[in-house]
């Protein structure tokens, strides 16, 4: 059953959508083709690269979701893994993609955005009376969690990439590449990402309780973070190096070669 907006009702939440699964189709039958041979260049890998990013992307709110379903919260459209119908799918999709391609560097999703509405399981998002300390914690770190489970997923399909298919293990180390560099940015504890959503819960009084006026002035700049990091991204290079640093030392951590990263950033650049 669903209401006026359209939105799933019960605690199972919509079904998995027909975008979600074109998004899927995509990505694996580009993967395929790039793995046998009847796709090259770089147009190839960077629809690879980018329909693996929005499906990552889909699962991490997903996470977020499921996690807020699963102790009480109305259910979203994100359980249907929809990206068009994601909470505020501008903030969520459309821009962390955008400014994916424009930094060359895996942007979190979610991140503050002037006029931004809030979004469950980070600061500003919809009211949680009622859950505890602990599981708002956990909503907040639940999409995270998801991106985990994605990265592992690229990281088992490159090891398993035959070492003949070298276009096919570069598309895929990059990829690794640049969810990781946006799980270690979306996990710090910066106002208006997860990593803050983790902790914010902790840093003022009982959960039913307003926040005090030093965090309520936090939570509002919160909203604007997404065009700091933006800021940050392509302007500061003591901002991007050791976020770079941080990512390839994962990447190397999940066995993944240097040389195939690099080989995949230059191949997915169409400039």
């Amino acid at each position: 059953m669903r209401d006026a907006s359209g939105r799933a009702e019960g605690m199972g939440g919509p079904g998995l959508s027909p975008n979600a699964l074109l998004i899927g189709l995509i990505f694996c039958g580009v993967g395929f083709g790039i793995g046998a041979g009847a796709l090259a260049g770089s147009g190839a890998a960077f629809v690879f690269l980018m329909s693996g990013w929005v499906l990552g992307l889909c699962l991490h709110e997903y996470g977020h979701a499921r996690a807020a379903l699963s102790w009480g919260l109305p259910p979203t459209g994100a359980l249907s893994l929809d990206p068009l119908r994601a909470p505020n799918p501008v903030v969520t999709m459309l821009l962390p993609a955008l400014f994916t391609v424009m930094g060359g560097v895996g942007f979190p999703g979610g991140v503050g955005f002037p006029g931004d509405v809030g979004l469950p399981g980070r600061v500003g998002g919809p009211p949680e009376a009622g859950l505890s300390r602990g599981r708002q914690s956990a909503v907040a770190a639940a999409g995270p969690a998801m991106s985990v489970l994605f990265l592992v997923v690229l990281a088992l399909l490159y090891a398993l990439a035959s070492p003949g298919a070298e276009t096919l293990r570069a598309v895929l180390a990059v990829s690794v590449l640049f969810q990781g560099t946006a799980l270690v940015l979306g996990l710090m504890p910066i106002p208006g990402l997860d990593g803050y959503g983790i902790v914010r819960p902790w840093l003022s009084g009982p959960p039913a309780s307003p926040p005090s006026p030093p965090w309520a002035f936090v939570d509002r700049m919160a909203r604007h973070s997404g065009l700091v990091l933006l800021g940050l991204f392509l302007v500061s290079a003591a901002f991007t190096r050791p976020l770079f640093r941080a990512s390839l030392l994962l990447t190397d951590l999940l066995g993944i070669d240097l040389a195939d990263v690099i080989a995949g950033f230059r191949l997915v650049r169409l400039w």
